[in-house]
């Protein structure tokens, strides 16, 4: 089964081979994803393509990116060119990837949510 659309907004896309031009989908599944200027909130599959997207999550064997930006990313290969990534969790990861959540950054978050909730269980003492 193959669906495509162009320059549509779909709630959820189901198939062997789903191809998305110009278009907005809540939710794609299948075995063979292509995004082209798209936005996604949740894609799975097996072999997935994507640029000059947006994807929210992303769940696939293998990921091509280029050009494109994805909220969380797990994956157990992933090529990437002119990506940006908040959460990346992958056995390979080739080419070039903007982490928006570096070690240290996380290390300031995680010290910071720290130090806020023991001001808070103090200020609830008093």
């Amino acid at each position: 089964m193959r669906q495509d659309a162009t320059k549509n907004i779909v709630s959820g896309v189901r198939g062997d081979s789903v191809e998305l031009d110009q278009s907005a989908v809540g939710s794609v599944d299948a075995e063979r994803v292509e995004l082209r200027q798209a936005a996604a909130q949740n894609v799975r599959g097996e072999y997935l393509e994507v640029s000059d997207s947006a994807v929210f999550s992303l769940r696939a064997g293998n990921v091509e990116m280029a050009d494109s930006s994805v909220g969380a990313l797990i994956a157990e290969r992933a090529t990437m060119k002119n990506t940006s990534v908040f959460l990346l969790i992958s056995q390979s990861v080739d080419g070039e990837v903007r982490a928006a959540l570096t070690p240290a950054a996380a290390f300031g978050l995680g010290l910071g949510l720290v130090a806020g909730l023991g001001i808070l269980r103090r200020l609830r003492r008093r």
